[in-house]
């Protein structure tokens, strides 16, 4: 996984030709968009509860997309 720009609150980054975000809410939550190289979503959605910190947020990520 390539890193863009990622602070404690947000991820910017690439895997595989895929763009990743990833946003922490003020509530704890992640919020996750994955896009293929096409604009195509390949994750667009909450993670589950589960999914408490950046490094978790990431895997789903990778995992939710199916691109690991």
């Amino acid at each position: 996984m390539r890193i863009i720009a990622q602070t404690r609150t947000e991820f910017s980054g690439t895997h595989k030709g895929a763009s990743i975000d990833i946003q922490r809410e003020p509530d704890g939550t992640y919020y996750i968009i994955v896009k293929a190289r096409d604009g195509s979503y390949l994750y667009d959605g909450w993670a589950p509860k589960h999914v408490t910190n950046m490094r978790l947020a990431k895997i789903e990520a990778l995992r939710g997309a199916k691109i690991i």
